[in-house]
């Protein structure tokens, strides 16, 4: 089912921020990024763990190859706000997630940004997305994007 939006708050803390004012350091917002990609994977691949077994005996490795943030308005400490993520782009071996933060109570974007991730062998050879990622990447997906997808690469029984 195409269109789904994965949702995670988040309270800001003191330590995410500068000594100035409070407002919150650039860096914070990446780190984030992977924060609610892990906690995405982990709530909604329920074969994350056979996936982890793979990356650890050299089978599967997944990497970010591409990263892009978009500062819009200021976050501070107290700030509690809410990071969605879906997914785009997806392609045999890669696809996108697009992430967008706004304070919790508030109208208004504070930040998105993106990451490509893809996947390959620990041998330099790109492999295609693991079957149990992509079923749920698509489900993230918005619908024309599954559209998109299923004209360049057939589905297979274990995916629809």
């Amino acid at each position: 089912m195409a269109g789904k939006v994965y949702e995670y708050p988040y309270l800001i803390h003191l330590h995410e921020t500068n000594a100035v004012g409070g407002v919150v350091y650039f860096s914070n917002y990446v780190k984030w990024q992977g924060i609610v990609r892990e906690d995405f994977f982990i709530k909604s691949v329920p074969e994350y763990r056979q996936i982890m077994m793979d990356v650890v005996s050299g089978k599967v490795n997944m990497i970010t190859v591409e990263e892009h943030s978009r500062f819009i308005s200021h976050a501070l400490f107290g700030d509690e706000i809410l990071i969605r993520l879906h997914t785009e782009d997806i392609q045999k071996c890669s696809f996108k997630f697009f992430f967008r933060m706004t304070k919790k109570n508030e109208n208004g974007e504070i930040y998105e940004g993106w990451q490509t991730v893809s996947f390959d062998d620990y041998r330099g050879r790109f492999i295609p997305i693991p079957v149990p990622f992509l079923r749920v990447v698509l489900d993230y997906a918005p619908p024309k994007e599954l559209d998109l997808y299923k004209t360049r690469y057939p589905l297979s029984a274990k995916i629809e």
